[in-house]
């Protein structure tokens, strides 16, 4: 029997330690008592699953449907209970147990480790690329921002890459395994855009692979790579069935699955349109969060279009605040401008909020950086690494940048976005730089790898070429220092805003003003210009002093940038140099690209990340969900069923708190209903939201600020129509267009509209009887109850929202449900007194649950398996064909 060698085992041991040592200093103030992250979209996630939670503590189960926003939707798109199966401890075992957001840090270093292991790094050039991984910038932005699953998702992403190229090296039996095991792990984190990136870098190594098997011929190994690969992947859906069946169900019913346009001929001319709805998310939508094409070089050069916000405290209060201080150029124009002292002029400069930042996003938390580093040894890599690895590492990475772009590179994205499948169905291309952000550390431990093996003298040569594009980059980065102009102003925009404030006392000033804001772009320079401008009274010549010495500040950070890079630079292809060279151990060098690659990330990270990112949860309960007074006033209506919209702070569209205590109109999540989704932008958005259409949505309280703005106040809305009602006429029309269209101007208490594929199922209403009625008599998330009397056969509209997957039963039996008022159910009721019952029942839902949970332990029982014979393996020291 084979005996374990602890010297084989020593680096993988050391690895882990310096992972857990890293992540440790990295968040050491998530391991004090009683401490969590300020999160912004986790808070929301928070309040978008309190309801759920009330709900279990009554009934032992989370409900499927939640009516705490938008006025109901499938609970499953938020939270759900789904079964248990032993994979769920092998997660928990991989994050060690740690704290938020320590296990995030330590299980992607700990991934992407296993991934440059199976690239035949060895252990020590794998901690440094690890490393860059982990805490290249964006991790810790979407971590402070709360997209946990993301987070989660990308760390383990490498994982899984790993798995299936283990498959591709003929290591079918581990291959197999691990891409069955962390496929399964990776798509439990619910990311799918994640996940689609991931699957477009295994499709382009695929390629590579294929054409080289083909030259090789080895075609005969397709034969057990496909049903692999495909048998790995398919465990890993089937296992997380129940995230991924009920949603992908419910996709073509949200926003994602089109959007209504009501007037074909503009939209048309950027949009695939079919049935007067967009296929998929509008481009407008979509593609907004684009990366710009100078601002790629922020993998280097994170300044290049100025700095985004940092995580800060400043008067005892934390919040996110631009990076700039006393010592800017804004501040220091202010002083000299005004004589301001220079506290006050500091406060004016952080103030800017976030004009720092002047790329082509509308605002930024920060820009991504992969680290100066990694992009050095990327750049060594394209001249030293063969082209096994080389060729699907840098296309893959260049195709991660092409979809960043996105609006910016309209030939290619406009054509993928109409054409390449399910794309359509994601936002923000920005997150595609996860593609670079996994694909550059790889080449870059190649890179190392490759040159601590290479002849001296050929290495070299390589090195001296990488020197080359080293200083082609800086020298490209120092003409664009020198030749931008740092402005993302709208210089149309500047002159209209000097006219109209070189006369503020004119009476149509403020009117002139709103003319100018839905004509011209308001840039971040014009939010300052303008808001100095008139702080200034008219002062035309202080306001553009001021947008002078902003841009200076830009220009700062940009050189800032250049020289902490050039800095990084020179130290890393020193190291590299001696490798070569072999001055000193190979040993030592990775030492030093591991300890040069935390100097250089973690101190960015810690930007977003730090002490003042913490507080005391009852602090964080207290300041997030404090109840207002308002709250207080509407809490105390026993009426089980009525709805809350809240007009007192910003869009409330994208207000989780509301739903933390109320059923809300609004609410917050990025995948709501579609036709509710319609109905907001159509009839309840743009700040003025039609009464008619709150009445129907039965929104019995209204929140607003008091007049003194200090406080919210509880309205009670006299014309709430209540949980339902009979109508006097249905109004049929042809489409949604016209659908929505007659809501502009109804009365939903007496009309009905419903499109005419109702019409069958609805019939036609008649005059309500002054002896008619129908109530709620029972009201529970998944099944509502209600009793009728009327002596004539009527149109009945109840105030929830239409779902496919809600069936109808009077008298027991089942009864069609029709949509109308766009949003609504409405049945046809007999004459009569009858029991009318809705009932929640979405049947992949339980399939999905069946099938999720006989994988899940399929699946253990094959891991088990494949331990079992890897031990005989080892204890009789031989080794199958299966996993050669």
């Amino acid at each position: 029997m084979k005996q374990l060698n602890f010297k084989s085992i020593l680096p993988h041991l050391i690895a882990v330690g310096v992972f857990l040592l890293v992540a440790v200093i990295f968040c050491k103030p998530a391991l004090e008592a009683d401490v969590v992250m300020q999160q912004h979209d986790y808070t929301a996630a928070d309040a978008m699953k309190q309801q759920s939670y009330e709900y279990k503590k009554i009934h032992g189960v989370l409900p499927l449907w939640v009516t705490s926003m938008f006025s109901g939707m499938p609970a499953y798109n938020i939270i759900f209970d789904g079964p248990t199966t032993p994979i769920q401890y092998l997660d928990t075992l991989f994050q060690f147990g740690l704290p938020k957001p320590l296990n995030f840090f330590f299980l992607a270093s700990l991934c992407f480790y296993f991934f440059a292991l199976t690239l035949r790094v060895r252990p020590y050039i794998a901690i440094f690329a690890a490393l860059a991984y982990a805490y290249s910038t964006y991790n810790p932005i979407i971590t402070v921002a709360g997209h946990d699953t993301k987070m989660l998702a990308m760390a383990y992403a490498p994982a899984l890459l790993g798995g299936v190229l283990l498959i591709f090296e003929k290591h079918y039996r581990s291959g197999f395994l691990l891409t069955a095991l962390f496929s399964t792990l990776h798509i439990a984190q619910n990311h799918q855009q994640i996940s689609y990136y991931l699957l477009l870098i295994i499709l382009v190594m695929g390629v590579f692979y294929l054409v080289r098997w083909i030259k090789a011929g080895e075609t005969s190994h397709l034969a057990k790579v496909i049903p692999l690969a495909l048998g790995g992947a398919i465990i890993g859906v089937a296992a997380n069935a129940l995230i991924l069946f009920p949603v992908a169900d419910y996709a073509k019913y949200s926003k994602r699955g089109g959007q209504l346009v009501m007037d074909e001929k503009i939209d048309a001319k950027s949009n695939k349109i079919e049935s007067n709805k967009t296929v998929g998310l509008t481009k407008e939508y979509a593609l907004d969060w684009s990366y710009g094409k100078i601002e790629t070089l922020s993998l280097m050069f994170q300044g290049i279009t100025g700095h985004g916000t940092h995580v800060a405290e400043r008067d005892g209060e934390y919040a996110i605040f631009p990076k700039l201080d006393e010592k800017s150029h804004v501040a220091s124009y202010i002083e000299e401008k005004f004589g301001a002292p220079e506290d006050q002029a500091a406060g004016f400069a952080m103030n800017t909020s976030t004009s720092v930042y002047w790329g082509d996003k509308t605002f930024t938390t920060g820009s991504v950086y992969l680290g100066a580093v990694i992009v050095i040894l990327f750049l060594l890599g394209l001249f030293v690494v063969p082209c096994k690895h080389r060729g699907w590492l840098v296309v893959a990475s260049l195709l991660g940048i092409i979809l960043a772009w996105g609006k910016h590179l309209p030939e290619i994205n406009f054509f993928l976005f109409d054409y390449l499948p399910l794309y359509n169905k994601f936002r923000t291309p920005e997150m595609a730089l996860v593609i670079p952000q996994l694909l550059f550390p790889a080449l870059a431990a190649l890179a190392v790898e490759t040159l601590a093996e290479m002849d001296p003298a050929k290495a070299m040569k390589s090195f001296k070429l990488g020197g080359i594009a080293t200083a082609a980059l800086f020298l490209l980065a120092g003409g664009l220092y020198m030749s931008l102009d740092y402005s993302k102003e709208n210089k149309e925009r500047t002159r209209a805003i000097a006219e109209v404030a070189a006369n503020l006392q004119d009476p149509n000033a403020q009117a002139n003003m709103q003319k100018i804001n839905l004509k011209y772009p308001a840039q971040t320079d014009n939010r300052v210009y303008e808001s100095f401008l008139f702080q200034a009274k008219g002062d035309t010549q202080a306001a553009q002093g001021l947008v002078s010495a902003l841009r200076k500040d830009r220009a700062d950070f940009f050189k800032s940038d250049i020289l902490r890079s050039l800095l990084f630079s020179v130290l890393t292809l020193l190291l590299v140099f001696l490798l070569i060279r072999r001055t000193i151990p190979a040993v030592a060098v990775f030492g030093g690209l591991a300890l040069l690659t935390v100097i250089d990330l973690l101190p960015k990270g810690m930007e977003y990340i730090n002490d003042k990112a913490f507080i005391n949860k009852d602090q964080q309960q207290a300041a997030e969900f404090g109840m207002s007074q308002a709250d207080q006033i509407i809490l105390k209506d026993k009426d089980p069923n009525f709805r809350v919209f809240n007009m007192a702070g910003g869009d409330p569209f994208q207000d989780a708190k509301t739903s933390y205590y109320h059923k809300s109109i609004g609410g917050y999540h990025p995948a709501k209903m579609g036709i509710y989704d319609d109905l907001i932008a159509y009839q309840l958005g743009g700040g003025t939201p039609n009464p008619a259409v709150l009445n129907m949505l039965n929104a019995k309280y209204l929140i607003d600020r008091s007049e003194d703005g200090k406080n919210e106040v509880a309205i009670p809305n006299m014309g709430a129509l209540g949980n339902c009602w009979f109508v006097d006429a249905v109004q049929y029309v042809d489409g949604p267009v016209a659908e929505m269209k007659a809501m502009n101007d109804f009365n939903p208490a007496d009309t009905a509209i419903a499109d005419k594929q109702f019409q069958a199922s609805l019939g036609n209403a008649s005059p309500v009887d002054s002896s008619a009625s129908i109530k709620q008599t029972s009201f529970d998330n998944m099944k509502i109850s209600y009793s009728s009397s009327n002596p004539n056969a009527g149109v009945a509209v109840f105030s929830e929202v239409f779902y496919k997957d809600w069936n109808a039963y009077i008298d027991g039996k089942p009864a069609p449900i029709a949509r109308v008022n766009y949003v609504l159910r409405a049945l046809a009721v007999p004459a009569g007194n009858h029991t009318i019952e809705f009932r929640f029942e979405p049947k992949v839902f339980q399939t999905s649950y069946t099938i999720s949970l006989v994988t899940g332990w399929a699946l253990f029982v094959l891991l088990l398996g494949g331990l079992l014979l890897a031990w005989r393996e080892v204890k009789s020291g031989k080794q199958t064909s299966a996993d050669a």
